[in-house]
């Protein structure tokens, strides 16, 4: 079968890097790109608890773009068996099913979370985080019956939806509502990765929160925001598109990064705080938003976020830092911020009802609160993977919101 394939050798991730330099091509093009498509065995079961899907969708996430270019640090690399087909959001239809699996059967529609923590690798008793429920934090990512992974499409032997099939453990499938389209059922995923930072660090009543990062992931923090909680939001976008989806998600507030003059004053303006300027150094605020969520994940993004949060405040990393150069970590002490990191999905807690915050963003999405229809912008096939490339870097004049493959 045809698969998108990742492979960071030495030779290819030094050809990338150098040349990249130049050409920007050389990431994805050529026989020494890390990335290429392949022709590949279909992947089997890992054992009778274990399905094979034929995919449908197979999304494109924003960590994807990043390994394209290889901008992840080393960091993961005990936690992916290389080479590795690409794709963790995903949805499709079960073709094949262990003797092992319960409640699920061919033919059902299923969305796989791409978590492999100790259920997916029959680790029992299962890690502290998992038997918890924290499975997102679980501390055997490189044990049982399966090699280093963190998860689908990180994996060898499971596969990626970057390709016709993949495989699932049965703990980690949400069957698909009938009445939810195809469209709808590839969404859940990112939606869960916006829903999870969300609900383990809602808001109280009546605090302002900053969404840094229009991106999808920013989005649909925005909706997740104003569908759980009471608050004001104020979001920063770079384009008038993430703008518009912004306010129709709820945003209180919108700034456009690129209109205005000092971003410090602008949100001190909508929060009653008071910008500060040392002898020597950038500005920062003295109050400001009681939560931020970055959702970008540069330098940059996270240097505001110490600046403009105010004291006793939160910061959510959403976005995908890896190593902030030239970063004050000043504020952090002198304003007692509270910084939480986030990863993928969970288990989530709301109103006194405990479920996988899969199956918090299928409902949320089926009962209309979320509506994510507009959100899939650009649909490519599998041979399409290098167009699909470049629509991603070129955000401003491709309006890319969500992309997908379609087998």
């Amino acid at each position: 079968m045809k698969a998108i394939r990742f492979n960071a050798t030495i030779p290819r991730y030094a050809f990338a890097k150098g040349v990249g330099r130049f050409r920007k091509e050389a990431y994805y093009k050529g026989p020494l790109a890390p990335i290429f498509m392949d022709d590949v065995p279909e992947p089997e079961l890992i054992n009778e608890n274990w399905v094979k899907i034929r995919t449908i969708y197979g999304g494109v996430c924003g960590s994807d773009i990043n390994m394209v270019f290889l901008d992840d640090t080393p960091y993961s690399e005990p936690y992916i068996t290389m080479p590795y087909t690409v794709g963790h959001e995903n949805f499709g239809e079960i073709v094949e099913a262990g003797s092992g699996v319960s409640g699920f059967a061919v033919g059902d529609r299923v969305v796989a979370d791409p978590m492999l923590p100790c259920a997916a690798r029959d680790i029992d008793p299962p890690c502290g985080p998992c038997a918890r429920g924290d499975f997102s934090e679980c501390l055997n990512l490189r044990e049982g019956t399966l090699p280093p992974g963190l998860n689908l499409g990180y994996c060898g032997p499971v596969g990626g939806s970057w390709s016709q099939y993949y495989v699932a453990h049965e703990s980690q499938l949400m069957k698909v509502p009938e009445e939810m389209t195809d469209e709808r059922a590839i969404m859940i995923d990112v939606f869960a990765s916006a829903l999870h930072p969300v609900m383990r660090n809602l808001p109280e009543p009546g605090q302002t929160v900053l969404v840094y990062g229009c991106g999808i992931i920013g989005m649909l923090v925005t909706a997740s925001l104003k569908a759980l909680a009471d608050c004001r939001v104020i979001v920063i976008a770079r384009y008038p598109f993430q703008a518009e989806v912004a306010r129709g998600f709820g945003a209180d507030e919108v700034i456009m990064q690129k209109e205005v003059d000092n971003l410090y004053a602008e949100i001190a303006g909508l929060t009653g705080a008071q910008v500060l300027k040392p002898m020597i150094g950038g500005e920062y605020l003295n109050g400001g938003p009681d939560v931020v969520f970055d959702c970008v994940g540069h330098t940059e993004t996270l240097d505001d976020s110490f600046r403009m949060t105010r004291s006793g405040g939160k910061i959510v990393v959403v976005g995908l830092v890896t190593i902030p150069k030239g970063l004050d970590w000043t504020p952090v002490w002198l304003k007692e911020l509270t910084i939480r990191g986030t990863l993928c999905s969970s288990t989530e807690t709301y109103e006194g009802r405990t479920q996988k915050t899969y199956e918090w963003a299928a409902e949320l999405i089926n009962n209309g609160k979320v509506e994510v229809d507009h959100l899939l912008t650009h649909v490519w096939k599998l041979d399409d993977y290098i167009p699909m490339i470049e629509t991603a870097i070129r955000k401003g004049s491709t309006r890319c919101i969500k992309q997908a493959f379609k087998l």
